[in-house]
């Protein structure tokens, strides 16, 4: 007998392609499973579509909402997901994106035959905005089995490690005992969840299959690397997000990611003062080299870098930099990024 698998899909402005995703997760091949649809209060006919497959599509039975009273965003509507959700184990979709009809099974037979907490899949980036080539992300076969695995291979791997919550199927009693919840941010909610995950899962299997198609269009607040310029209060909001990461990273600076898990952070963070860098002229009003110094904050002391078993010299380094005076430290990470190719 199967068990019971909840795919959660928050629900907001998609109505152009939320029977696209629904449609994909009625055709799974797996039969046990509940679609929980969150309607986050839309005002564009999505859950009209929501409704009109709810009443006539073969499986509709399978599709079950719940209505926020208001608009609560994607962290907020996946937390009710998380608490709400029937099934044993829980798979996030997206209202724009699609999967294949064989992801959960795929997932699942994984999740079994390694005792895994959470299985990733592969996936592919179909770009609308600009139109790029499409990308596939393909994981090589992987068993994370130990203790603190996953971490070091998602905090080395960090251009190729997915961040977002998509394409992973949770084992609901573990992902609820970690008490994990997505943060009340505009942006970047789900690295915030994953740099948590990832440093509490003990066993994870990642396999090579395309199983999840990520749409990449206008207007979807996971599209901030693809702005042309990004607003003031938009950088703001995601060096918040990042700066709650640095906390985190804090309170696990004895374990062994640790190095691993500040240089990612310190990477997000360059990139971010890139970004500002590239476009400041146009960023209003505009942001301050002591703001720009400030996202540059090392997680950790000097004394706990000295202590670090690996990467210590690069990660003190980078402290090095946070500490110098606003214009300096701006100076050398503009100096950096063009050695770098990002400017």
């Amino acid at each position: 007998m199967q068990t019971m698998v909840t795919i959660g899909i928050p629900v907001y402005e998609a109505a152009t392609y939320v029977r696209a995703a629904l449609e994909s997760a009625l055709a799974q091949d797996y039969d046990d499973l509940e679609i929980l649809v969150v309607d986050d209060c839309g005002r564009d006919g999505s859950m009209a579509v929501v409704e009109d497959l709810q009443r006539h599509h073969p499986r509709g039975r399978a599709i079950r909402v719940l209505h926020n009273e208001a608009n609560q965003g994607a962290g907020r509507s996946r937390n009710r997901i998380i608490d709400e959700a029937r099934g044993d184990y829980l798979y996030f979709l997206d209202s724009d994106d699609w999967i294949e009809p064989a992801t959960i099974t795929l997932l699942m037979e994984a999740m079994r035959q390694h005792d895994a907490q959470v299985v990733y899949g592969s996936y592919e980036k179909v770009d609308t905005l600009y139109h790029h080539p499409t990308q596939q992300y393909v994981y090589p076969p992987t068993l994370l089995l130990q203790p603190g695995e996953l971490a070091v291979y998602a905090f080395s791997h960090y251009g190729r490690f997915q961040v977002s919550v998509c394409n992973c199927l949770f084992r609901l009693g573990f992902l609820r005992a970690t008490g994990l919840r997505f943060v009340d941010a505009m942006f970047w909610e789900d690295m915030a969840f994953t740099c948590g995950l990832v440093t509490q899962v003990s066993r994870a299997v990642l396999l090579p299959d395309v199983t999840y198609h990520y749409i990449c269009r206008a207007n979807s607040l996971s599209n901030y690397q693809d702005e042309a310029v990004a607003s003031r209060d938009m950088i703001l909001a995601n060096a918040s997000t990042v700066d709650r990461l640095k906390v985190h990273c804090y309170r696990q600076r004895g374990e062994g990611y640790a190095p691993l898990y500040c240089v990612y952070l310190e990477m997000v963070s360059f990139y971010v003062v890139c970004h500002v860098l590239k476009h400041r002229r146009l960023i209003t009003p505009p942001i301050s080299n002591r703001e720009l110094r400030q996202m540059m904050r090392h997680p950790v002391r000097a004394a706990d870098i000295m202590r670090f078993g690996s990467l210590r010299w690069y990660n003190l380094l980078l402290w090095c930099v946070s500490k110098l005076p606003a214009t300096l430290c701006v100076a050398v990470v503009r100096l950096i990024a063009r050695m770098k190719h990002a400017l």
